[in-house]
């Protein structure tokens, strides 16, 4: 298992022990303190060989002695106090990284990484964000990219509240995103103490409660590790979701004893299926002359993905991806029909809702307005099989269907076994005929303005191997249709809550997690609202592209408001390159398909933080025709307006 640690050798080192192979992928310009050289700036961007080396100078030192400083400062002792516990064991679940923003009541958590004491610091790493609601983004990002979970560490109260946002965000679509906090010592409460959080004030954790699968505060000493252990399990209930855990300052500084729970991983599976039902699902499967798959959300796990890609060139299977899930299968791929759902490719509708194969099966699918592209459901099959660990999903998707409660990878790999030569014989003329549907919307002529649907175009011809990070906006609905991934898991967006801004601090994570080069398409309205971010990838160093739409208005709600005051959706014009250069990145202001073509073509090699500000056409119409027809036929039918 990738979580068990292993022994090797390191040149001129002792033995010591290694870091998981995740966290060893993901740990570029982690292991620097915050007040080190390398952060001091504004930093210049520095080759792949220095990162190299840093790789080797703060990955491979031995795992450090947890010697703690107490809280009322009488000197170093050598039990744990309830901070380093709790970070010594995020490391061990497998975070390579924290983001948070400093403050008062966390001084325990910052305490653990004294200047000068480097090799007494905690194995996983601080990252500094602008704000605390980029912190949780970030946190959000990095779970998705790691598959595990991510953490955001904030002073409770103001901080807190920042996070709340990204909490909502993570929470609706599903990302395990550990929040913890410190708030007003024990012996505050109930005497009107700044920014107290605890009942007796705001009560932040029946704030929380709401969007989170367990909301804690601490105000006790006496096992204060059991609190932690409640946490960690909350992870792996389904559907997942984000925790919040807050101490008290002084409880955090406490030395204990305790030992957590190891949880290892999240990705491993959980839900075991009835061995009859599956039996049934499977003979059915089999049977058909031609089936094909639509992967869900709840299915983008690597170990699926190796699977169904290895299922779909063995046996001529055709696959395509709900919103959530683009990118679950490549689609670069030859048996790739794209996204099914909002923005979505016509090659995917036609499959899945008029020329259907014999049997269809939904994996791991989130029966989401985007997702069901309106609540269209899937037609033009004789069978449509559901298959889903989420209870709460099964038979949502497509009413009517027959449904199977089973974890996605148990089910495919029990469905690879049962597979032999020459199954589906009806695979490969399904594959003709759907092949001759066009993929993509053809791009209307614009004039000189340029086109959204160009210009992600030309992005994905340059700077196809980088992970798509979409943000919210009418962008989104450009880079679902037109963005065609090229690599595994090659994109991430929010599908549910729809944070403007939230691609700047995830792909922040993502990198952090997955430390490969990004691309962040989103818009001026986006950028107004979390844009601060673009320092933190300059400050650690990522490689990052961010790409700024900027149609000078909010553009989907300037969509809704042609017949309106223009001040209700308009933007003043704002100069992105300045911004940009203020913060260290390098900017590029581009106005046509030309100069980004460029553009993109200088800079798709180069290391560092890049933004493009893209000045395009507002009135460009989004690729989502289907999806708005369906919409009002389902607004029809429960209204009956027309």
């Amino acid at each position: 298992m990738d979580l068990l640690r292993q022994r090797r050798r390191h040149p001129g080192l002792s033995e010591i022990s290694a870091r998981p192979a995740h966290q060893e992928a993901a740990s570029v310009g982690l292991h620097q303190a915050p007040g080190e050289e390398l952060l001091r700036g504004p930093p210049q961007h520095h080759p792949r060989t220095d990162r190299e080396f840093l790789r080797a100078e703060h990955l491979h030192r031995p795992l450090p002695v947890p010697r703690i400083i107490r809280y009322c400062g009488t000197g170093i002792t050598s039990m744990p106090n309830v901070s380093r516990v709790i970070l010594d064991s995020l490391w061990a679940e497998g975070a390579s990284a924290f983001f948070m923003v400093p403050g008062k009541q966390i001084n325990a958590y910052m305490s653990n990484y004294r200047d000068g004491e480097h090799a007494d610091h905690p194995r996983i790493s601080p990252v500094i964000s602008a704000a605390e609601g980029g912190a949780a983004m970030m946190a959000d990002g990095y779970a998705r990219a790691s598959e595990r979970f991510g953490v955001v560490i904030a002073l409770d109260g103001p901080g807190v509240a920042n996070t709340v946002g990204g909490i909502s965000t993570a929470c609706a679509d599903r990302s395990p995103v550990v929040l913890l906090s410190g708030h007003v010592p024990t012996g505050f409460d109930a005497h009107d103490a700044l920014q107290d959080v605890t009942p007796t004030g705001l009560d932040t954790a029946s704030v929380l409660r709401p969007l989170t699968s367990t909301s804690l505060q601490v105000r006790s000493a006496a096992h204060p590790i059991r609190y932690f252990d409640i946490t960690l399990r909350k992870l792996v209930e389904q559907p997942t979701r984000p925790v919040y855990l807050s101490y008290a300052a002084d409880v955090l500084f406490s030395e204990t004893s305790d030992a957590p729970v190891r949880m290892t991983t999240l990705s491993a599976s959980r839900l075991t299926c009835d061995p009859v039902d599956l039996g049934r699902v499977i003979d059915t499967v089999n049977a058909s002359s031609s089936v094909a798959v639509l992967v869900g959300a709840q299915a983008n796990k690597k170990a699926v993905r190796r699977v169904l890609t290895r299922l779909s060139e063995d046996h001529d299977i055709l696959v395509g991806s709900t919103l959530d899930a683009k990118g679950a299968f490549t689609e670069s791929h030859p048996n790739s029909v794209g996204v099914f759902g909002y923005s979505g490719n016509e090659r995917a509708h036609e499959l899945f809702l008029r020329n259907g194969p014999e049997t269809v099966l939904l994996i791991g699918c989130r029966p989401s307005q985007w997702n069901t592209n309106g609540w269209a459901g899937v037609s033009g099959a004789e069978n449509v099989i559901e298959v889903t660990s989420e209870v709460k999903d099964i038979g949502r998707f497509s009413p009517g269907s027959q449904t199977l409660l089973c974890d996605e990878l148990t089910f495919l790999e029990h469905w690879e076994a049962s597979m032999t030569e020459g199954g589906f014989p009806g695979n490969a003329a399904l594959r003709e005929r759907v092949g001759q549907v066009r993929l993509h919307d053809d791009i209307p002529d614009g004039g000189d303005a340029l086109n959204p649907a160009h210009a992600v175009k030309c992005l994905n011809s340059w700077l196809k191997d980088r992970i798509c990070v979409a943000d919210s906006g009418n962008h989104r609905s450009f880079a679902t249709h037109y963005w065609t991934t090229d690599i595994d898991a090659g994109f991430y967006s929010t599908t549910n809550m729809g944070m403007m801004g939230w691609a700047f601090g995830a792909a922040v994570g993502i990198s952090f997690a997955r430390d490969e080069p990004c691309l962040v398409i989103t818009g001026d309205g986006c950028t107004l609202m979390q844009g601060m971010e673009i320092q933190t990838a300059v400050r650690y160093r990522r490689n990052i592209i961010f790409a700024i739409f900027d149609n000078s208005s909010y553009g989907a709600t300037h969509m809704n408001n042609i017949k309106n005051i223009p001040e209700l959706s308009a933007l003043p014009g704002h100069d992105w390159v300045k911004f940009a250069e203020s913060m260290g990145a390098t900017g590029f202001r581009v106005t046509s398909i030309s100069e980004l073509d460029t553009v993109a073509q200088k800079i798709k090699d180069s290391d560092g933080v890049h933004v493009l500000h893209l000045v395009v056409d507002r009135d460009a119409p989004t690729p989502a025709g289907s999806y708005r027809t369906n919409l009002r036929a389902f607004e029809a039918s429960r209204t009956g307006a027309r």
